[in-house]
């Protein structure tokens, strides 16, 4: 299934464009392009004149959820953070151009998030009306480019900056999949399986809220910490989105004791090479 979104300028209604329902053509796709301010408005069959899906739902993951999937990829272009506070006019309007992409995407996220946090917590009945859906995202990283990303950089068709885009995408697809069967290892609660996913060299760090606080370093420290918590006390929570940016970062929990009053929640924050876990650090976040 292919969804692609749009708003029409004049009704101001916000469209979603369903393959399994309606014709998407070229021109469907170019008016989910518009750009006010590089393209004028397109108009279609149904008598809409639309512009670019930035200003509808962005990308329209809602609708998603009506084929019941499991998880939801989410490949985010637009980066959630900024190092440094933008002053002159071209870095203001670039800015004010990724948080209005990135406030439709976040909200449509973080109503999956509660409905999945209200499964959880069984104040949804889990009927097949509504079921549990693990969010991923994969965000491009400004350190990777420093000065060369921007509002600007969506024209650039230099071979080198279109290939170097490509190599991090490769290089973070690579990590992805790796953090993913480091998780599913982690899920297994397998303490073997999960020590053997740290490098040689890796070390762990836990710092408050979580007990065991120190680093640990080495194969030994390293199995012995996993075997004696990480596998068994630290899980996943699956409510929350597991971002790749930096890092993988998931939203972690864990119980002391018996009392699920006493929870912890934290991040665990990872970094691999060449498929392994080259660390771990547990956190507040």
């Amino acid at each position: 299934m292919l969804l692609v979104g749009a708003v029409d300028v004049l009704s101001g209604e916000f469209r979603t464009f369903n393959s399994r329902r309606d014709r998407i053509s070229a021109q469907t796709i170019l008016a989910s392009a518009a750009i006010p301010t590089l393209f004028r408005s397109v108009r279609l069959d149904d008598g809409g004149t639309y512009w670019d899906g930035l200003f509808s739902q962005n990308p329209p993951v809602r609708e998603l959820t009506d084929t019941g999937p499991d998880e939801i990829w989410v490949i985010q272009i637009n980066p959630k953070e900024l190092n440094t506070e933008p002053k002159t006019v071209a870095e203001i309007a670039d800015r004010r151009n990724e948080l209005a992409g990135n406030l439709s995407l976040h909200q449509e996220l973080g109503f999956i998030e509660k409905i999945d946090q209200m499964l959880e917590e069984g104040r949804l009945a889990r009927d097949g009306k509504y079921k549990q859906i693990v969010v991923r995202v994969i965000e491009l990283s400004r350190s990777r480019f420093p000065g060369s990303l921007g509002a600007a950089s969506k024209l650039n068709r230099d071979p080198r900056f279109i290939e170097d885009l490509m190599s991090h995408g490769e290089a973070q697809a690579d990590e992805f999949l790796a953090a993913l069967a480091f998780e599913g290892a982690w899920r297994s609660q397998d303490p073997d399986a999960v020590a053997g996913f740290f490098a040689e060299d890796a070390e762990i760090t836990s710092s408050a809220p979580f007990p065991n606080h120190g680093t640990y370093r080495g194969q030994r420290e390293i199995h012995k910490f996993v075997a004696d918590y990480l596998a068994g006390d630290v899980r996943v929570d699956p409510t929350k989105k597991q971002v790749a940016r930096h890092g993988i970062a998931w939203t972690v929990r864990t119980l002391r004791g018996d009392d699920s009053s006493d929870r912890l929640e934290g991040v665990a924050e990872a970094k691999f090479r060449g498929g392994k876990v080259k660390s771990l650090r547990l956190s507040a976040g």
